[in-house]
């Protein structure tokens, strides 16, 4: 029993003092691909360092993410790495990773790295406005010289656009210069001095690609490692990557004894993610895999999802311009009015003084104001028809987003749940704890709320209009019906004389405009006393509180007014 205590102790003691001598792991990771047109815009940086941080995080570093970065964000984030490096103390390891433009000058032969806030890479602002590759080297050689360094600068990309005077001082070269070894780092292009290196793929480019697939590999030594990496890219695009590096200590960044399952290993380092772009690399690496029917439920399950809060964000910006046009409907009216009552005081003052040519002015006035203001109105109304109509397709797509994304969700829901009872009925424990956690927060939580609208229900409607033009005064009472905020009602039977649709959208706040559409009845009660069965329309601006509404006629050509009652 002693001894077992003794063994047991030595044991735990011999791994503490492993881990102890392995150091800290930690990586700076910087992705700038959002360039201005002149200098040449980039579209896999950070899917480069997508890939990059879900192995390196899988492999125990500490990863520092930096995308779009403009020189002072670079400048900063690199010497708080550095400092974090330096006091991480002995044997840490330290991995620095660039992808986006960089470029050497000609007359110095100093490369440099090109920050996003350079918006012109055709004349030698260039240089003063980037970041020197020696500066780099110098903060981590010489600020953390006790760790081990492995520096990637995945740039230099064709895509820059240099065509000046710069461009023929560089011959057309836009590759970076070879620098000599550096003690304590391992320096790594994704190609051959004074060449370019590809951006092409969907997903990340090729060398980001190969790189994460081969840092996963067990077993195999760290410079190894970066010359399988030059083989492959090599051997896939003809790509020629590049190595610069003195005697390094011995690093396994997957471990020095590989596990009986890959497969499992590199699973596990993705399951988690809920980026579709790291999801996939499972998939391009084992289309026909143990997992890939879950990795595909995944990634469809993640976008649908992303989709869905997509539509949501994009109701909620038509919801708010249906509000806006509302009120600028409302405001008008408001406006008219008030002109309204401010020339019939005007009128009633000249009238009662006996001065007819200013009761004429002002009549006149009156008539030209109502025309122009009834004009401005009927445009407000159809743009605040226009932006509902508007409002109500993007609520419909955001429904079948939502739909979509449940439906996703329970594709994977069942993928997984399949796969865990396959794996106890084998007894693989192991595989059955690589199972992923789904992360579906729900997807109707994440979109704005859905207005309550309280006021769904049957009500009673009293359509009254006064005698104008030579029609009569008449009364129309009738029911409507309120279904998700959308009124309803029809007066006698559709498309018949005398007949007429009342029909739109109640908001939350119980704003409402209101269309009437239908057919002229018997004569006497038209305007000019036009014949049965002529179309007309007009519309009704209306405010709802609790169990009561009134609403009025907005065109100004008749004097309507409606009452609403739920019953």
């Amino acid at each position: 029993m002693v001894r077992a205590v003794i063994a047991l102790f030595l044991l735990v003691l011999s791994l503490s003092i492993s881990e102890a001598q392995e150091g800290a792991r930690l990586a700076l990771l910087i992705g700038n691909q959002g360039y201005s047109a002149k200098v040449g815009r980039l579209k896999n940086p950070h899917n480069d360092v997508n890939l990059l941080e879900a192995a390196l995080k899988e492999l125990g570093f500490k990863v520092i993410v930096l995308k779009d970065a403009n020189y002072k964000a670079m400048d900063i984030t690199l010497k708080r790495y550095v400092t974090e490096v330096r006091r991480a103390g002995q044997n840490a390891l330290s991995f620095f990773y660039y992808s986006g433009h960089g470029v050497a000058n000609p007359e110095t032969q100093i490369n440099y790295l090109i920050p996003i806030d350079v918006t012109d890479a055709d004349d030698d602002k260039v240089w003063f406005e980037s970041f020197q590759q020696t500066a780099i080297i110098d903060l981590l050689s010489k600020q953390a010289p006790n760790a081990t360094h492995y520096v990637v600068f995945d740039a230099c990309r064709n895509e820059l656009n240099i065509t000046g005077t710069t461009a023929k001082a560089l011959s057309a070269d836009k590759g970076f210069v070879p620098i000599g070894d550096t003690a304590g780092l391992l320096i790594a292009y994704a190609t051959a001095p004074h060449k370019t290196a590809s951006d092409v793929g969907n997903d990340g480019g090729p060398y980001a690609k190969t790189l994460a697939e081969e840092l996963m590999k067990p077993g195999v030594e760290a410079v190894t490692m970066f010359r399988n990496v030059q083989l492959k890219v090599k051997q896939s695009i003809g790509q020629d990557p590049w190595l610069s590096f003195p005697s390094l200590p011995a690093v396994y960044f997957a471990g020095s004894k590989p596990p009986e399952n890959l497969e499992l290993t590199f699973w596990a380092s993705v399951k988690d993610s809920t980026s579709p772009t790291v999801l996939k690399t499972y998939l391009e690496r084992y289309p026909n895999g143990e997992f890939a029917p879950i990795a595909q439920a995944l990634i469809d399950h993640y976008v649908q999802q992303m989709k869905a809060e997509q539509a949501a964000r994009e109701e909620e910006r038509k919801r708010r311009e249906e509000a806006r046009k509302a009120a600028e409907v409302k405001r008008l009216e408001e406006e008219r009015r008030s002109r309204e009552a401010a020339l019939a005081e005007e009128l009633r003052r000249a009238e009662e003084a006996k001065n007819k040519v200013e009761a004429k002015r002002v009549a006149e006035q009156e008539r030209a104001e109502l025309l122009a203001r009834t004009q401005e109105l009927r445009k407000a109304l159809e743009e605040a028809r226009a932006a509902r109509e508007a409002a109500r397709v993007a609520e419909d797509q955001r429904r079948a987003a939502v739909k979509a994304a449940e439906d996703a969700t329970k594709t994977a829901e069942r993928a997984i749940t399949a796969k865990r009872d396959a794996e106890t009925t084998t007894g693989d424990p192991q595989k059955a704890a690589s199972l992923p956690k789904l992360d579906k927060p729900p997807v109707v939580a994440k979109l704005p709320a859905a207005p309550v609208f309280a006021f769904d229900g049957d009500w009673s409607v009293t359509l009254t209009c006064h005698a104008a033009d030579g029609g009569q005064p008449f009364k129309n009472q009738y029911t409507a019906k309120v279904q998700n905020g959308q009124l309803n009602a029809q007066f006698r039977e559709k498309g018949t004389a005398g007949s007429h649709t009342l029909s739109g959208r109640i908001l939350p706040d119980g704003s409402a405009q209101l269309g009437v559409q239908g057919f002229t009845g018997q004569p006497i009660y038209t305007r000019n006393n036009s014949p049965p069965g002529q179309k007309f329309s007009y519309p009704i601006t209306a405010q709802f509180q609790g169990s009561r509404g009134i609403g009025k006629r907005a065109d100004g050509l008749r004097e309507c007014s409606a009452t609403f009652s739920k019953q």
